[in-house]
């Protein structure tokens, strides 16, 4: 018994793929699994033998197919395909990045605050979603910052020093119809 399964294990494996790395070209029907006798007699192993080598060999022949197949779609894109292939207007400069002038209006803020823009729904905490964080007071503020995209909203909160005073909120999204985007928080 212990050499029926010895000698059954090894089809099975070669069956299911041998641990080639993926099931890429295995569709093989369930039926082809199926084919393995549990026969306690020794004469049925050698046919038993045949029949899985017999099944594994369309799957062998196919993998070789596909491997050729693969041949010609490398050698098509070494031949002016992908990003060379790729016709672009001259005038269209692959630049995302929207200037916004970000101006606080002198006397919005009474005392000493702190401005925080952000991704709107973005946490304060997060440096990675803020664009400014810059002290204010009654002067004002005006700075330049550079958006990634045009599909950017965002939110100004203005925090006072003092614990007492709750944060001043604003919203700004892009506005197609201006040429300079700019954002004056008053």
């Amino acid at each position: 018994m212990n050499k029926l399964i010895a000698i059954l294990i090894p089809f099975m494996l070669t069956a299911c793929g041998g641990g080639s790395g993926g099931s890429e070209g295995q569709s093989q029907p369930a039926s082809s699994t199926a084919q393995v006798n549990t026969s306690s007699t020794t004469e049925a192993q050698p046919n038993e033998v045949a029949s899985q080598t017999r099944a594994t060999e369309p799957q062998q022949d196919s993998t070789q197919e596909q491997g050729l197949n693969e041949q010609p779609v490398e050698e098509q894109a070494s031949a002016g395909e992908g990003m060379e292939a790729v016709v672009v207007d001259e005038s269209f400069d692959f630049q995302t990045d929207v200037p916004l002038t970000v101006s606080v209006a002198p006397n919005v803020v009474n005392s000493r605050a702190y401005l925080n823009v952000c991704k709107q729904g973005a946490a304060l905490i997060n440096d990675d979603n803020c664009f400014l964080r810059a002290p204010v007071d009654s002067t004002g503020l005006t700075v330049q910052i550079e958006l990634p995209h045009s599909e950017q909203k965002l939110t100004a909160e203005i925090w006072y020093y003092s614990t007492g005073v709750e944060p001043l909120v604003y919203s700004w999204e892009f506005d197609t119809r201006q040429q300079q985007q700019a954002w004056t928080i008053n």
